[in-house]
């Protein structure tokens, strides 16, 4: 792990901080992680969203959406830190909050760098008429969100951030607030946790609602892909309205995220829960492709890393990696009449992981004030493998 002395730079020069503009810059700006997690371990190169068509080269209707401005910290001539300073239109008007997010924060340990970083995040923001700063939000809440504060000592989850365990620290020094925190939640073979003591009376009692309940759980089938995330994006948008920072999703922005996960995708771990034929509840298991990812070569280049990766992962030897799975994205239409629908969709999931071979399961992100949260406490208090936190700050 990399240690606090390890990252803290010379101090005797000044911090600069500059615009990204071009080309050059770009290209420095995807050096900053490598030179800050160079002594890290379990660091996996390339951001979850890709910096490319989220910031350096947004599609129309990306840029429709979203405004944004990358920056690099110098300290001296050493490179100490990136950021970028975003505007999410559809938050702002959805929420009618002047709110600035700041996301792709890579710093080392550096507090004046950092505060640097930031102060030009709430220039950039107070120069739109933005009178908070929230993040990060790396672009959004969709993508990837939070500063990882426990569990940055093993490797991070699939589709979730890592980061040094200061990064908390450098936000809080400059006056940032936690607004949310999130969870993640590991076991051994989730199968067998749900017919254990502390689950009998639920597993029990979703067994007897599955004998009666006219809703069907199906897997994700391949043949018809493109029509199943077009029915997600809907239940998505219905499920979630209420939840904290939700915006509406649109397709393109869906085709995005899904491209990056297909790949590893195992359909038959991605189940809809269908009632008299309409779609009204959801939930993924997504592989942990960072087992393999994580021994794969460390290039600057990402067509190579993830050669390598997807190479350990399908190629001879590659089921030791495909051990793992994430939870995620588990949501019912609020309407639905069959209120057992999230029970039967999780004891499915867990009976198909468990007939796939997969050991372990991890739910992430779980709001720390939600339903979810509570319901797992109730029923089997185990400490959080990993916390997230968002923070914010006011600006104006």
């Amino acid at each position: 792990m990399t240690s606090r002395t390890d990252c803290r730079p010379d101090t005797t020069d000044a911090v600069t901080v500059t615009a990204v503009r071009t080309r050059r810059d770009w290209s420095t700006f995807a050096k900053v992680p490598f030179t800050v997690y160079r002594d890290d371990p379990n660091w996996i190169p390339g951001d979850i969203a890709d910096v490319g068509s989220m910031l350096r080269r947004p599609s129309e209707k990306t840029r429709s959406r979203m405004t944004s401005q990358a920056f690099l910290a110098y300290r001296g001539r050493r490179l100490v830190g990136r950021i970028a300073a975003i505007a999410d239109l559809v938050f702002i008007s959805h929420y009618e909050q002047q709110t600035a997010y700041f996301g792709y924060f890579e710093c080392l340990d550096d507090r004046e760098a950092a505060h640097a970083l930031l102060d030009a995040v709430a220039d950039w923001a107070r120069g739109r008429s933005l009178s908070a700063v929230v993040g990060p939000m790396s672009p959004s809440l969709l993508w990837s969100a939070g500063v990882l504060v426990h569990g940055n000592d093993i490797p991070p989850l699939v589709g979730m951030p890592h980061n040094p365990p200061y990064y908390a620290d450098l936000l809080e020094s400059w006056g940032m607030t936690s607004i949310k925190e999130f969870h993640s939640f590991y076991h051994d073979d989730p199968h067998t946790l749900v017919q254990s003591p502390p689950f009998a009376r639920k597993y029990a009692m979703g067994q007897r609602w599955k004998a009666r309940s006219s809703v069907v759980v199906r897997p994700m089938n391949p043949a018809t892909f493109d029509e199943d995330v077009a029915k997600l994006r809907v239940l998505y948008n219905t499920a979630f309205a209420s939840f904290w920072g939700f915006t509406p999703v649109e397709p393109d922005e869906l085709d995005a995220l899904v491209a990056t996960m297909r790949p590893i995708l195992d359909p038959e771990i991605v189940l809809f829960a269908e009632l008299d034929g309409e779609v009204v509840g959801f939930v993924m298991g997504i592989p942990d492709v960072n087992r393999a990812a994580l021994g794969a070569v460390r290039s600057r280049f990402g067509i190579v890393r993830d050669l390598h990766t997807i190479a350990r992962w399908r190629g001879p030897g590659g089921r030791r990696h495909r051990t793992h799975v994430r939870l995620d994205m588990m949501f019912v239409d609020p309407s639905c009449p069959d209120k057992g629908t999230s029970a039967l969709l999780i004891f499915e999931l867990f009976q198909r992981i468990h007939d796939r071979g997969y050991d372990s399961i991890e739910a992430a992100p779980v709001l720390a004030d939600g339903g979810w949260f509570r319901s797992v406490r109730a029923s089997y208090p185990v400490d959080p493998s990993r916390t997230y936190r968002i923070f914010s700050r006011e600006i104006g």
